[in-house]
């Protein structure tokens, strides 16, 4: 028989697994093809996420760790956002709230859970929002509450700390068919409340080249890659700095004047450490009012 574990870091096989489904932080809605063009003032929007990721194995340091995880999970996700003027400076921004609910299996183990993920609200303000142009600039700041279900049992949606990630992004349209999104993201973390352990800020960079048949369809192929977010508690190493990278593709429609959907792809294409999503289904539905 298989093992189900290939332990090469002198941690305890539960130990492990704990910290690697804890470290997952699936509920992360990480900026998608189009989300930094801006839209005018009195725009509102409720989004809901559907993601379905299968991680089998996880990394760390460079050497895999663990085999046969068996985590499956489904993840929900609501997002209401509200376009106005920032102050009465001109200035765009989008004051929103992003809830998380999940289910979670782990056929390693057979724990179960489910419940609410922690909650994050923040914003982006555009200095550029040239909407003839497709040109568009914004600044981002998303509050992180530890507020989830079941934080000390390696619910990968609450992480039992605060977190304050800023994200600085990026539209450029070089005409009607194509476009490029760039975000650049720092995140930074609370020593977790149960633990005390310490994660270092973690630095992503997103990509997303898109081709638009019209203003309200494109597909776009994507690429993201995180550095850092070191873990350690008491001098012992719980997870290495990341040196991950994910591709990506999306299909992106406007049914009617109101509704919007999107349907994505993602699959990890190296990881130096945490969890290796082996594939990702993500529907994205958004309703505009």
């Amino acid at each position: 028989m298989k093992a189900l574990f290939s332990i090469k870091s002198g941690v305890a096989p539960c130990s492990l697994l704990m910290a690697l489904v804890a470290n997952q932080g699936v509920a992360d809605v990480r900026p998608d093809s189009g989300d930094y063009a801006a839209l005018p003032p009195g725009t509102d929007l409720a989004i809901v996420y559907q993601q379905n990721p299968r991680i089998d194995r996880s990394y760390m340091g460079g050497k895999r760790v663990a085999d046969n995880l068996d985590l499956d999970l489904t993840v929900e996700v609501l997002r209401l956002v509200h376009f106005t003027e920032f102050f009465d400076t001109g200035l765009i921004w989008d004051p929103q709230i992003i809830i998380p609910y999940g289910r979670q299996e782990i056929g390693a183990t057979g724990q179960n859970n489910e419940g609410i993920g922690d909650i994050t609200f923040g914003g982006t303000v555009w200095t550029l929002a040239d909407m003839e142009r497709n040109r568009h600039l914004g600044w981002s700041v998303f509050i992180t509450a530890p507020t989830g279900d079941d934080k000390n049992q390696g619910f990968a949606l609450s992480g039992n700390r605060w977190a304050a990630d800023f994200q600085v992004g990026y539209v450029h349209g070089f005409n009607e068919r194509w476009t490029w999104d760039v975000i650049a993201e720092t995140e930074f973390y609370e020593n977790q409340r149960d633990t005390d352990a310490h994660r270092e800020p973690l630095i992503q960079l997103h990509n997303h080249l898109r081709y638009n048949f019209t203003p309200q369809t494109w597909v776009a192929l994507s690429y993201r890659h995180n550095w850092g977010s070191r873990e350690t508690l008491d001098g012992l190493t719980l997870d290495t700095s990341h040196d991950n990278g994910t591709v990506g593709v999306s299909a992106t429609t406007m049914l009617g004047k109101q509704w919007q959907v999107m349907g994505q792809y993602w699959r990890d294409v190296e990881v130096r450490s945490g969890p290796m999503t082996d594939h990702s289904l993500q529907l994205r539905l958004a309703y505009i009012y």
